[in-house]
């Protein structure tokens, strides 16, 4: 059963769900129409539901984001969370507030001339090539909806807040990822002496394998190979560096490197040399 808090337009209604006490989002055709507040009803199974409070962030909630937004975006993040779930299965749809207000932000500062750029932009196009594509799809919504189109670099932004979904991690979290392997990129080109093809499939899986490592140091899980010693004896340069690249993702990530890691680091870095 649920409450209305509040009725967005005809088809969203801010509502209070007095099976699980909280507040929720829910976005359907013509779920607010008529509806006032403090009526009861039942949800149909067309409807959906979106929770408005992210985890244990509470220093905004939900609610404070919604009153000042134009309720078109709530709908438009909606179907762009739809359509992610659509093409990658898995993703958490409580980004939905988030994403909302960022493209409603986006929106003003594109039709105000203000660009913000993105550091990251080329990175995550490289590294979320899933999430770019959902993106880029839905810039076409907004832009077929708002009349405003907006930059690459905001693009970008809503693929990193998808990815942040599809990872069940905060925003920052995402973005804090992303910086990371750009530094562990950077370090590698420079220690080894090569320049990276973005597109090559020998970056394609060093990525591959750094997203691996890095989510393991984050989550505190140990890395299962032990290959230290082989790569030490038999890789001394990479291993070197790789010891100075997990030094740094350690004090970034404020997470102990377990030392099979670097190992698992080293091995890597020299397939790159092939």
């Amino acid at each position: 059963m649920y409450r209305v808090i509040k009725v967005l337009n005809n088809n969203g209604v801010l509502v209070y769900d007095m099976k699980r006490q909280e507040e929720a989002i829910l976005l359907g055709s013509g779920i607010g129409f008529g509806k006032r507040v403090n009526e009861r009803f039942e949800r149909d199974e067309n409807t959906k539901r979106y929770t408005i409070v992210d985890r244990e962030e509470k220093k905004r909630t939900g609610r404070q984001v919604i009153s000042g937004m134009n309720p078109k975006f709530l709908e438009l993040a909606g179907r762009i969370v739809d359509l992610a779930r659509k093409e990658l299965e898995e993703l958490n749809p409580n980004i939905l507030i988030p994403l909302a207000d960022h493209i409603a932000v986006a929106a003003e500062r594109m039709q105000h001339g203000i660009v913000l750029k993105n550091p990251f932009h080329s990175d995550i196009r490289v590294l979320y090539p899933e999430e770019y594509a959902i993106a880029l799809k839905g810039r076409e919504m907004i832009d077929q909806t708002v009349g405003c189109r907006l930059c690459e670099d905001e693009v970008g932004y809503i693929a990193l807040h998808i990815r942040a979904g599809r990872m069940d991690e905060r925003l920052e979290e995402s973005l804090q990822m992303v910086a990371v392997m750009k530094k562990t990129v950077v370090m590698a080109e420079e220690g080894m002496g090569l320049t990276l093809d973005m597109h090559s499939f020998l970056f394609e899986r060093f990525m591959a394998h750094l997203r691996y490592l890095l989510v393991q140091v984050r989550d505190s899980k140990a890395v299962p190979l032990d290959m230290d010693e082989y790569a030490r004896k038999q890789f001394p340069k990479a291993y070197a560096l790789a010891e100075e690249i997990c030094a740094m993702i350690g004090k970034e990530l404020g997470k102990p490197v377990p030392r099979e890691a670097v190992g698992h680091l080293a091995i890597h870095m020299e397939r790159l040399k092939l």
